[in-house]
């Protein structure tokens, strides 16, 4: 899915790993970048920025439908991070959030294989 496209109230039923009350967002495209932004509605001061999965480590979202854990036509971004001395961003592929777009609704998997690692390297050309 483009990034143009996305613009959307999203429903996370069982919240987010750490904020299960928290289910209730905005995800929206940030212009003139690859990145989305995730807004919480239930508390304003959350947020996150996301990637595509796919943009991160090409193939993940076929290797989730491989194993059964996404369904056709869902969308799985990557939460993004900041930290380290110096600085660099990374992702967060061991808790892919998976987005169904069509019906509004989302929720994040919990991935224990070193395939999926918890902190990717994002670079600049990814």
């Amino acid at each position: 899915m483009s990034s143009a496209q996305v613009s959307a109230e999203i429903v996370f039923p069982d919240g987010l790993v750490g904020l299960p009350n928290l289910t209730r967002h905005r995800l929206c495209a940030v212009p003139d970048t690859e990145l989305y932004e995730i807004l919480s509605d239930d508390d304003p001061a959350m947020g996150f920025i996301a990637a595509s999965a796919d943009t991160v480590k090409p193939g993940t979202t076929d290797r989730l439908r491989e194993r059964g854990l996404i369904a056709e036509g869902e969308w799985v971004l990557a939460i993004l991070a900041v930290h380290g001395e110096p600085p660099g961003i990374t992702a967060n592929l061991a808790g892919p959030l998976v987005i169904d777009m069509a019906k509004a609704t989302a929720r994040q998997l919990v991935i224990e294989d070193p395939e999926f690692p918890l902190q990717v390297p994002v670079s600049e050309e990814s």
